[in-house]
């Protein structure tokens, strides 16, 4: 498949010159070329797909920046490079990101440059990922789209690039290792890295929204509550960056995009390579007028947002007053609430207003069997909208009595006794707390004081969200109560709760009047009096919901495992009766700890497996996972149960 090359260059010398060296680097390369901007937007109605634009911004005569917004409304995965004549320090708002090549021309690196974005491992599989088109790259690597087929999900995959040096790819994997543990929900995460037949990887969230600076471009606007809540969550995320002492670059007009729903994702600006910000102060400067340059007129911005962006442009700000100031108005700006009604709700009420006339038309000629008729159908209104999908009761808890037990490779004495729930918390329970927060309106009576803000502790992906290429997807809630997929697997509200972060489980457990165990309570719940290294005794064996495979058996002689109801694990069942805890999901606890990955990082030990573990070695009750409990991650395979200090805890 050939790759299409645009060249919008007025200087015909320079234009054959770019020309000769991609078709010299990458023969296969469809290349055309337009003297000027008019031209240039003519040419684009030639191509169905467009890889690569080498183009002028400043033009004696036509709009580059016209060009260049056509480029990006048209085709937003080309890649864009400038070759100019001209000093474009004013045009830096609209071209930052891009890269930009000076005449005369470094014809090395600008050959490197073509060869290696027009070069593609479309349709390659890095195990277990699925390569698609090629993106844009990203500042780390080249880009594609890609689908994991493990966890059944669209991604993002950057691939180090093919002529990386070693001290280069050594960079790369150090750039992911630290994005991996700067997970923030307004932060685009990323999930793993890997490297497949010798090149670095690694695997993120798929985000394809117009950044600030593309925006501006194509001439779109925000209004001022957009600007506040954007400016809010930018302060937000810095500060949690540097309260963790992750370093980042400048956050700039092409780090921020938001989505046509609103919702707004930084890009994962962390850099190892840099020196640690002290919590405090930033520079947002660059970052204020690209605000400023999507607002209205100033006439139409209330004046107090229109100070903190001259703030903002002042030069380094107090990151806690910006995020204040911002959030107020916000608050300032919102529209009068009004009591949402949801759809079923409306639905339902909408039959019943028809059942009620129909019942008025015919009651003086079938008023007995129409009036069973509407008994009928309220009932199935009730059951199919009003409802919630059957689930059972999981209150019991066990007593774990005081004494010695086997911690690790020791002998430990347990000074108190305690009682652990025997079921992991299930969605149904889980649910209960939801509207409990929901009916109060805030979570203040149980939320850590540590939590940053109020949360609705909703798990991830519970409610009905919109992709990354605008398609309505089913949350989790809607897919247990319709008995639709999520993620291509059926769930239930007696599956394990899982998509909660550490301070979603320990409001839950404040809630409940319980609390999270910590690491030497669940340890000595899960291997008894004798410290058996699996719930049942010393020898692995396949009866937990766990993928890890027996002797001689390969990974994939192992049946695909998912998430089972809580009371379906009974095999995987401790001395004390305490069941799930070598697989379903895995579980927070209480014990902080620093990460085996960065020591400056504070991170929860998760205790034991999941449904996706694939070693023996990982199930054992002995294994602690210190590198991945960050208090804010959500993920698909983990969960928690509780413990309290009395027989009989006043659960919900």
């Amino acid at each position: 498949m050939s790759a299409n090359v645009l060249i919008v260059q007025p200087d015909p010398t320079v234009a054959e010159r770019m020309g000769q060296l991609i078709l010299a680097a990458t023969p296969h390369a469809n290349v055309g070329f337009a003297p000027g901007p008019l031209d240039g937007i003519a040419a684009l109605e030639q191509y169905e797909d467009l890889d690569l634009c080498i183009c002028e911004i400043y033009f004696v005569t036509g709009d580059g920046l016209g060009f260049l917004s056509a480029v990006r409304a048209k085709f937003r995965r080309a890649r864009v490079l400038i070759v100019t004549n001209y000093n474009l320090q004013n045009f830096g708002d609209y071209i930052q990101g891009l890269t930009l090549f000076p005449l005369p021309l470094d014809e090395s690196l600008f050959s490197s440059t073509c060869q290696d974005t027009l070069a593609t491992l479309e349709g390659l599989e890095f195990p277990p990922f699925k390569l698609g088109k090629k993106q844009p790259p990203d500042r780390w690597g080249d880009c594609y789209a890609a689908y994991d087929t493990s966890v059944k999900r669209d991604v993002f995959i950057t691939v180090c690039h093919s002529w990386a040096t070693p001290q280069d790819a050594s960079r790369f994997r150090s750039f992911a290792a630290l994005m991996a543990r700067a997970a923030h929900p307004n932060v685009q995460g990323v999930y793993q890295a890997g490297d497949y037949q010798g090149r670095d990887f690694f695997c993120r969230e798929k985000w394809d929204m117009p950044n600030l600076a593309e925006m501006a471009t194509a001439g779109q606007g925000i209004d001022p509550r957009l600007a506040a809540q954007i400016i809010h969550i930018v302060g937000s995320v810095i500060i949690f960056w540097d309260s963790n002492k992750y370093a980042h670059t400048t956050v700039g007009a092409t780090d921020v995009s938001v989505s046509p729903q609103g919702v707004i994702k930084v890009a994962n600006c962390v850099d190892p390579m840099l020196p640690v910000t002290s919590p405090g102060e930033s520079d947002l400067t660059v970052f204020a007028y690209a605000v400023q340059t999507l607002l209205p007129p100033p006439e139409q911005v209330p004046l107090r947002l229109r100070n903190l962006l001259n703030e903002l442009r002042s030069g380094r700000v107090q990151m806690a007053h910006v995020v204040s100031e911002a959030q107020a108005i916000d608050i300032e700006l919102a529209p009068e609430k009004e009591i949402a009604v949801s759809q079923e709700k409306q639905i339902a009420r909408q039959a019943i207003a028809v059942a009620r006339r129909k019942q008025q038309y015919g009651q003086y000629l079938m008023f007995g069997g129409f009036g069973v008729v509407v008994l009928v159908v309220g009932y199935l209104l009730h059951s199919m909208f009003l409802s919630d999908p059957p689930s059972h009761q999981y209150n019991e808890m066990i007593e774990i009595p005081a004494g010695p037990y086997v911690y690790q490779n020791a002998s430990a004495v347990m000074d108190h006794t305690f009682y652990i729930d025997k079921y992991e918390v299930t969605f149904g329970e889980y649910l209960k707390f939801l509207r409990a927060v929901r009916d109060a309106g805030t979570d203040a009576d149980w939320r850590n004081p540590a939590q940053q803000g109020e949360k609705d502790h909703e798990p991830k992906d519970w409610a009905d969200r919109i992709d990354a290429d605008g398609n309505k997807i089913a949350g989790i809630f809607r897919c247990i109560k319709y008995r639709e997929p999520y993620n291509k697997v059926f769930l239930s509200l007696d599956d394990p709760v899982f998509n909660v972060d550490w301070y979603d489980a320990e409001a839950y457990a404040k809630w409940a009047g319980k609390r999270l165990p910590d690491e030497h309570e669940w340890e000595m719940a899960a291997r008894g009096p004798n410290g058996f290294v699996y719930p049942w005794g010393n020898t692995f064996s396949q009866i937990a919901n766990n993928s890890a495979p027996m002797p001689g058996q390969g990974l994939f002689d192992v049946p695909v495992h998912f998430y089972q109801a809580v009371d379906q694990t009974d095999k995987d069942k401790s001395p004390y009766g305490v069941c799930g805890m070598a697989g379903n999901v895995s579980e927070w606890t209480d014990t902080i700890v620093s990460s085996s990955r960065m020591e400056s990082v504070k991170v929860a030990v998760i205790r034991g497996a999941n449904f996706k573990t694939n070693s023996a070695e990982r199930v054992m009750l002995t294994h602690r996972n210190t590198a991945d409990g960050v208090l804010e991650t959500r993920v698909f395979w983990l969960g928690f149960r509780c413990v309290s200090d009395h027989p009989s805890a006043e659960g919900k």
